[in-house]
């Protein structure tokens, strides 16, 4: 449990320092405020939300708690398990994924409106093989309490969070607010390219992404954890430093460095839909770049000698830069622009007719030879670019994102 720096008086003590040890369950830091003495980022809430946000951790509490129960369980066991819960065909995929998947699959399908419930998956658990998941709620609510506040996701933690990796090297991530956007490109935008398009409108929902591109430092320290799929190159990349984005790795690496963060950690960590990494880079805008018309090398690591719209040529460094080097966008996320092309989840498609509306990953249809790719040096918020999933290419490298894996 985390110590607090401060006591809160009178009878709230036991309140705070259950918020305090839920937020660490979610790896969220809390200091105190002095002025209200009350934990940071609490201080303006009554007793009454402040205990409707203890539920919201109790309940992330136990969906890590239930993350890693099932991802332990043997197949055979688990297979089992959905057979009990009557999980309708289709919720979760029956193909030889990483387990983390589908337990991620599992649980999205109980919270969801027609699923069974956290609470059925628990007694599930205790009737067929005998694992007690605890109950994570350790008081009552206040007398005067009559209904609770309805509190975002985003609110019961911190906009910047971390994960510990170990030996000091931690995983930094950013809230992203639930939004509606326009993906891709319109007809007037300069160098685009037909596979940007149609433009569609998009509604994604909030989720964590990496606050920049998985480092060296974060990559070796993931890559020594015990393997899923298959063997991981601890340091891959051509240009070395650990704060440098890691390169030179594929999308089946990419993969499986996100299913040993996922058991690590015990919550789902994926690669981001490419509608979800289209909608962080661009932060609410809609210009060709999050910075606006044009970019410059003051703002970016891309080769400065090619200019667009009005730009003017800069420095071409020849090399990646340490992550956080250029200023970050709206949402505070650094590198969408420049340094490394990102991999994400979705299979490559020629253009955007029948994408999902709702930020889900794409596996369906098109070339399911090719994975997606964004970012990189050619800069645009909308430009794609494709690889086969074993290409160890350079400049490529990766963004995790923290969300239900949905398709």
């Amino acid at each position: 449990m985390l110590r607090m720096q401060c006591e809160p008086p009178g009878k709230s003590v036991a309140l705070f320092h259950a918020i305090a040890h839920y937020s660490n369950l979610s790896t969220s830091a809390i200091a105190c405020d002095d002025k209200y003495r009350k934990p940071q980022g609490y201080s303006g809430y009554s007793e009454e939300e402040l205990f409707a946000t203890l539920a919201l951790m109790s309940d992330r509490a136990r969906r890590y708690q239930l993350f890693h129960l099932l991802s332990n369980l043997p197949p055979t066991q688990f297979e089992g398990l959905l057979f009990a819960l009557n999980l309708p065909a289709g919720n979760v995929s029956a193909s030889s994924a990483a387990q983390s998947y589908r337990v991620g699959e599992l649980l999205q399908w109980a919270e969801s409106p027609i699923g069974c419930g956290l609470p059925e998956v628990a007694i599930a658990l205790k009737d067929m093989f005998g694992i007690d998941v605890p109950d994570f709620m350790p008081t009552e609510p206040p007398a005067s309490m009559t209904q609770t506040p309805e509190l975002k996701v985003e609110d019961a933690q911190p906009p910047e969070w971390k994960e510990h990796l170990g030996n000091g090297v931690y995983l930094e991530m950013v809230n992203i607010p639930a939004g509606r956007f326009w993906m891709g490109s319109p007809d007037s935008e300069a160098e685009r390219s037909e596979d940007e398009g149609p433009v569609h409108s998009v509604t994604v929902p909030a989720l964590a992404m990496g606050q920049y591109p998985v480092t060296q430092a974060e990559w070796s320290e993931v890559a020594a954890l015990p393997k899923v799929n298959q063997d991981l190159k601890p340091f891959p990349s051509h240009f070395k430093g650990q704060r440098r984005p890691v390169e030179q790795v594929s999308w089946d690496e990419a993969v499986e460095f996100c299913d040993r963060l996922s058991r690590f950690a015990q919550r789902l960590y994926r690669l981001p839909s490419e509608a979800e990494w289209e909608y962080a880079c661009r932060a609410r805008t809609q210009t060709p770049f999050y910075f606006g018309e044009t970019l410059s090398t003051d703002q970016a690591n891309y080769d400065g000698r090619d200019t667009y719209g009005k730009g003017v040529k800069g420095e071409y460094r020849q090399q990646t830069t340490d992550v956080g080097s250029f200023p970050a966008n709206g949402f505070g996320l650094y590198d969408l622009h420049g340094n490394v092309w990102e991999w994400c989840q979705d299979v490559w498609h020629s253009d955007y007719q029948g994408a999902p509306a709702d930020g889900s990953v794409w596996m369906t249809g098109g070339d399911q030879q090719w994975r997606v790719q964004r970012g990189g040096w050619n800069c645009r918020s909308a430009l794609r670019l494709w690889d086969t999933p074993a290409n160890r290419a350079g400049g490529v490298g990766l963004r995790v994102v923290c969300a239900p894996f949905r398709t």
